[in-house]
C-alpha cells in the first residue's frame, strides 16, 4: 500500500509540473543572494567555478550549429563539424577578437586598447596573426606595418612606417607649396655659383653643393619630394650654365668672324 501511495505521489507531481507552461516545473532561485556552480561561496549573482569552464551547446543534429564556451579569460565560438571559430578574450589587459582553426590553431586577430610598450606610449588598434602583431594604429594617428616581435617604431615626424619597404605601381608625392619646388633658380636675384667654385667644392666634399652627402642619406634617409626638388635645382642650374656658355660661344664666334674679316682685308692690300 505504501509503495502504491508513493508511486501515485510521483505521478501527481509530474502531472502538475508538466501542466505549468506546458512542461516541467522551472527551477526558481531566491530573489536575493548569489548563486554558485562549482563553488559554495559565489561572489557574484551567478558564478561558475570550473577548470573546464562553461559550455553552451546547440543542437548536435545540426553540424553547423554554433557552440559557446567560457574558458579561462575567453569566450569561444565554434561551428560544429567545421573545426573553425573565434574567441573574444583579454590579453595583457587588451581586448582581442581572434579567429582559430581546429582545436587551437590561432590565426588572424584584432586587438583594442593595447597597453604601453617600447613601441608606443598610447593605446592602439592592432592587427596580427598567431599572437604576432603585424600592424598597429596608435592613438596619435601613427601607423606601423611590420612584425611586432621586433618592436619597430614609427619615426617622429612621420605617420607611416613599413618594414622591409613598399612595392607599388604608382607613387604620387604632394608638394606643400611652390616654395618647395626648384623654380626659384630662375629668379633674377638667384646667385648661381661660379663653376670654379663648384669645382673646388666637389673636390673638397665629394658631392654637389646643396645636395646631401652619402653619409647624410645613410643617417637620415631619403625624402623623395625634397630630393626631387634638389635634383631639379641642379638640372636648372646646369641649364643656366649652358645658357651662359652659349652666350660666350656666340660672342667668341662673332669676334672670330670679325678677326677673319680684318685678316682678309689686310691680305688683300698686299
Amino acid at each position: 500500500m505504501k509503495k502504491q501511495i508513493l508511486t501515485l505521489s510521483f505521478a501527481l507531481c509530474a502531472t502538475i509540473g508538466y501542466s505549468q507552461l506546458g512542461g516541467p516545473t522551472p527551477n526558481v532561485f531566491p530573489a536575493t543572494g548569489n548563486v554558485g556552480m562549482g563553488t559554495s561561496t559565489p561572489a557574484y549573482k551567478l558564478q561558475v567555478a570550473s577548470s573546464n569552464g562553461l559550455e553552451l551547446l546547440g543542437n548536435y543534429a545540426e553540424t553547423t550549429t554554433a557552440i559557446g564556451k567560457f574558458l579561462d579569460t575567453a569566450l569561444h565560438f565554434q561551428a560544429l563539424g567545421y573545426g573553425s571559430g573565434g574567441r573574444i578574450q583579454t590579453v595583457s589587459r587588451a581586448f582581442r577578437l581572434q579567429m582559430f582553426e581546429g582545436t587551437n590553431v590561432k590565426t588572424g586577430f584584432i586587438e583594442f586598447t593595447k597597453p604601453s610598450t617600447a613601441n608606443t606610449t598610447t593605446a592602439a588598434l592592432s592587427f596580427g596573426s598567431n599572437d604576432v602583431e603585424l600592424m598597429r594604429i596608435n592613438q596619435n594617428g601613427t601607423v606601423r606595418i611590420g612584425n611586432g616581435a621586433s618592436d619597430l617604431k614609427t619615426p617622429t615626424g612621420y605617420k607611416l612606417f613599413v618594414e622591409e619597404g613598399i612595392l607599388t605601381e604608382k607613387v604620387k608625392v604632394a608638394v606643400k607649396t611652390t616654395a618647395n619646388w626648384a623654380d626659384y633658380v630662375f629668379a633674377e636675384d638667384y646667385k648661381l655659383m661660379p663653376l670654379d667654385e663648384v669645382e673646388q667644392f666637389t673636390k673638397s666634399n665629394k658631392h654637389l653643393p646643396n645636395v646631401p652627402s652619402a653619409v647624410e642619406m645613410t643617417d637620415s634617409g631619403l625624402d623623395v619630394a625634397k630630393m626631387d626638388a634638389k635634383l631639379l635645382e641642379k638640372v636648372e642650374e646646369l641649364t643656366l650654365y649652358l645658357i651662359e656658355q652659349n652666350k660666350v660661344n656666340e660672342k667668341q664666334a662673332k669676334e672670330i668672324e670679325e678677326l677673319k674679316a680684318i685678316v682678309k682685308a689686310l691680305a688683300d692690300k698686299k
